[in-house]
């Protein structure tokens, strides 16, 4: 099977400062971990910063999506984090 993002909800965990969001291989849910640390936000007020996450990450939804799809065939696991760490310099989001 192949994984597939048929639900494009995306959540914000500000305790650990990621975003969440799941795909799919067949019946096996696979959960990515994107952290907000590659997303350049200078946004001084709190309540904002969610906001602004999310919605870098919708403008950047295909890109995400590839780079998570190549991650899960390296390392085929049910959770994923996706830091810089993880993903190189390959993935450098401005708002």
């Amino acid at each position: 099977m192949s994984l597939s993002f048929a639900n494009r909800t995306r959540t914000y965990d500000e305790r650990r400062g990621v975003i969440r969001f799941v795909g799919h291989d067949g019946l096996k849910q696979v959960v990515f971990l994107l952290s907000v640390g590659l997303f350049e936000q200078d946004s001084s007020h709190w309540s904002l910063r969610e906001q602004g996450y999310l919605m870098a990450f919708d403008r950047c939804h295909s890109r995400i999506l590839e780079i998570a799809q190549a991650l899960y065939r390296k390392k085929n696991r049910s959770m994923i984090e996706m830091d810089a760490n993880a993903v190189g310099s390959s993935l450098r989001f401005a708002n």
